[in-house]
């Protein structure tokens, strides 16, 4: 709860919310290492570490989402006979973005890497036990149903335990694909001064 709390408050300013995503997918991913985790200063660290790649992706992402629903629209009002296999082709590319998307914060608080190698592994991520993918999609979409219902739980809880089920499914996927994943956990001293030579 006081997770979630910090994550509205810090998003407040709006210009903030891409670096606020990176500090929640931080705190969650120290939480998975450690079970015990000071919040505060945790998810301070995480939001100034992963300044500048967050707000790369968080445009990124939100000017292909928004090219992609554009091209929906408009080619909603064309009157062309092979308009759904154009559809199916925009919907595909957005299924493949959303992938990438659930992938992409888990993997840049738990990576020091460059932004294109960032992009390039969040989609391989996505795409590797794409059940698991699927899955994460089907109790996003109920818990944000259930959430909207109930709308206390989205000051209270719904950003945090979104955050924590995107990372808990995409750590499943780090097990295998990041073997290297369990030494990094023990030096975060090591990831922090990587992440800084990175950003």
């Amino acid at each position: 709860m006081y997770l979630n709390i910090l994550f509205i408050l810090s998003c407040i300013p709006i210009i903030t919310i891409f670096p606020a995503i990176a500090a929640l997918f931080g705190v969650v991913r120290k939480w998975r290492m450690t079970k015990e985790v000071a919040v505060f200063s945790q998810y301070k660290q995480m939001f100034t570490e992963n300044w500048k790649q967050s707000y790369l992706v968080g445009i990124l992402y939100t000017v292909i989402g928004l090219f992609l629903f554009c091209d929906l629209l408009i080619l909603k009002q064309l009157p062309l006979s092979y308009k759904p296999f154009i559809q199916v082709a925009i919907l595909l590319v957005g299924f493949l973005v959303v992938l990438s998307c659930l992938s992409i914060y888990p993997l840049m608080v738990n990576m020091a890497v460059s932004f294109k190698q960032l992009c390039m592994n969040s989609l391989k991520v996505g795409i590797y036990k794409i059940h698991l993918s699927i899955f994460c999609i089907i109790i996003l979409s109920a818990w944000t149903f259930l959430s909207l219902r109930f709308s206390f739980l989205i000051f209270f809880f719904f950003f945090s335990v979104s955050a924590y089920l995107i990372y808990w499914i995409a750590d499943l996927k780090f097990k295998d694909l990041l073997p290297q994943n369990d030494s990094n956990r023990n030096v975060s001293e090591t990831y922090s001064r990587k992440k800084k030579q990175v950003g």
